[in-house]
């Protein structure tokens, strides 16, 4: 597990910032365009920027800035924290605090996917249409003790 450079700090803060000031259909719209891309596999870095320049100049700059953790970890994150700022403006009618975008973003990048703070009965950020708790938001299996 690596630590997050200030770089990728502030520009994590940067991108909160923008989903939290975006309606809910303009969330959705980012999110349909992320999972378009992925359809067909992943598509190279600067496919998937120049997607989102369409909806989010800031989203696309803070795709390409991110130090290289690959990038399907990036869109990971992307997708967590668009799951979590849509689930906000969904069921609470407010933008979501920025710890909780923090929260979900640093989750990813510790592989700690199944705790990201997303309603379990939601469907997954992923696109699998099953419900969280039953894809991503399941916790791992311990391995028996020997």
């Amino acid at each position: 597990m690596s630590t997050p450079s200030n770089v990728d700090l502030c520009a994590d803060a940067r991108v909160e910032s923008v989903l939290n000031r975006m309606t809910l259909d303009q969330l959705s719209a980012l999110q349909d365009t992320l999972f378009e891309q992925l359809r067909m596999g992943l598509p190279p870095a600067e496919q998937i920027a120049n997607a989102l320049e369409r909806h989010s100049a800031d989203v696309a700059d803070w795709f390409r800035s991110r130090e290289p953790h690959g990038e399907a970890v990036e869109i990971v994150m992307l997708l967590v924290a668009l799951a979590v700022a849509i689930a906000w403006l969904r069921h609470r009618g407010t933008p979501a605090p920025p710890d909780r975008l923090q929260d979900a973003i640093a989750r990813v990048r510790d592989h700690h996917v199944y705790m990201l703070p997303i309603p379990r009965s939601d469907p997954c950020f992923c696109g699998s249409g099953s419900r969280f708790r039953a894809c991503h938001g399941r916790p791992p299996i311990a391995v028996p003790a020997v």
